[in-house]
């Protein structure tokens, strides 16, 4: 279900990929320009402007799906770029929550702030396990919270408003710690074979 949704939005943003292959525009740019979004986006997330840091949040996974899309349309992809998309993207998750953090610590909200450190646990760790995988040889893209995911329950969670993104934190704190131990198990089973 998840790739079919990646081609259902890959579809709807062809025009965009297109334009931007055409117009050169580097993948490396584009992934630049969904970090400085993502920095904003903590920036607001800090100073309680909830729905406008997960309106900066979905723009942002925009550029984050695009500098992929024009790196394979464009046939520009490079070893450096996927190396900096990576860094990039858990840079970006740890801004984001770092902003959010700041959101809840300012209301007081222990608990939340608490569920902030156990998303963010998660949502490293679910990445840091597809690579470790991958550098084995072997694929594992399995499990829910993935990325994508993360990025449109906060950006959705957000601009519902405070508890919005209460649910979506905690949803991601469980899910993406989920993630994390299904690839985990699933590696497991697969290396016995």
């Amino acid at each position: 279900m998840i790739e079919k949704v990646k081609d259902d939005v890959a579809e709807l943003l062809e025009p965009s990929t297109q334009y931007l292959v055409k117009k050169r525009f580097r993948p490396n740019a584009l992934t630049l320009v969904g970090f400085l979004l993502n920095l904003v986006a903590a920036v607001l997330f800090g100073f309680d402007y909830l729905r406008w840091a997960g309106l900066i949040v979905l723009l942002a996974g925009v550029f984050d799906f695009l500098d992929g899309q024009v790196a394979r349309v464009g046939r520009s992809e490079t070893t450096f770029g996927a190396l900096l998309d990576s860094t990039v993207d858990r840079y970006s998750e740890i801004v984001i929550w770092f902003g959010v953090a700041v959101s809840f610590i300012r209301s007081d909200s222990l608990w939340t702030t608490s569920a902030v450190f156990f998303a963010l646990a998660g949502s490293l760790m679910v990445s840091y396990i597809r690579a470790r995988v991958e550098g084995l040889g072997e694929e594992c893209k399995v499990g829910f919270m993935q990325r994508p995911e993360r990025v449109i329950a906060i950006g959705v969670g957000a601009l519902v408003g405070e508890i919005g993104l209460t649910i979506a934190i905690w949803a991601i704190a469980f899910l993406s710690n989920y993630t994390a131990l299904h690839r985990v198990l699933y590696f497991r089973k697969r290396s016995r074979d």
